[in-house]
């Protein structure tokens, strides 16, 4: 074996390796990773395409948005009415939405205090007028009383007269020199009116009446 030249035995070595198996693997190594290599070039071309989409939403919705935080003429037309203050020009539309919300609840604040004061003005007119009314009546009724005795003490006064002319419609105003007769007339729409004097006759004042009366 020694003794054989070295080329053959190169070739005899050679001879001995089995290198199809190893060739085989190899073949299917390649084939691996050209398989794998095509899976992750399609996997990098479906994320490219979507990272393209999700771009594209994302300039369409911050278009959206801009033309939402810019205020339209006609928005601005709206809001402008509510509240006092004016508009600013350099607030976009919800900052002035916001501005607005405020404004119209301190004015609804403002209105329901307003509203309770108004009320508590009208329940105390109510109170006044409900003491004015019984002041009246009592009044009234403390003239009613003064008069008949009058008239019980005094039958030949001429109190007594205007005490039944009253039940024909005639208003008698008391006063503390001597009474006022006051007479309407309906068919001519006419007031008269008659200041009592103890020189006046019975007769002159029944025939003033009657003919005022148009009787």
């Amino acid at each position: 074996m020694l003794g054989s030249q070295p080329q053959e035995l190169i070739y005899s070595t050679i001879e001995n390796f089995e290198t199809e198996p190893d060739i085989t693997s190899l073949s299917r190594i390649s084939e691996t990773i050209v398989k794998t290599e095509e899976k992750r070039n399609a996997k990098l071309d479906r994320l490219q395409k979507g990272i393209t989409a999700l771009e594209e939403q994302l300039a369409e919705a911050k278009s959206k948005l801009e033309s939402l935080n810019q205020p339209s003429d006609a928005f601005k037309e709206q809001v402008s009415g509510l509240g006092k203050s004016p508009l600013d020009p350099n607030e976009n539309t919800f900052q002035l939405i916001n501005t607005k919300s405020g404004e119209l609840d301190s004015m609804k604040v403002t209105l329901a205090k307003q509203l309770t004061d108004i009320e508590s003005q009208i329940n105390q007119l109510h109170m006044t007028k409900m003491n004015l009314t019984k002041q009246k009546d009592e009044f009234l009724q403390q003239k009613e009383q003064a008069l008949a005795v009058s008239v019980a003490e005094n039958h030949n006064s001429s109190s007594m007269k205007i005490s039944l002319f009253r039940s024909l419609g005639v208003h008698v105003d008391s006063a503390e020199k001597s009474d006022k007769i006051v007479i309407f007339d309906e068919k001519k729409n006419q007031t008269s009116v008659l200041d009592v004097d103890e020189k006046y006759s019975d007769y002159f004042i029944s025939n003033y009446i009657w003919e005022r009366l148009g009787t």
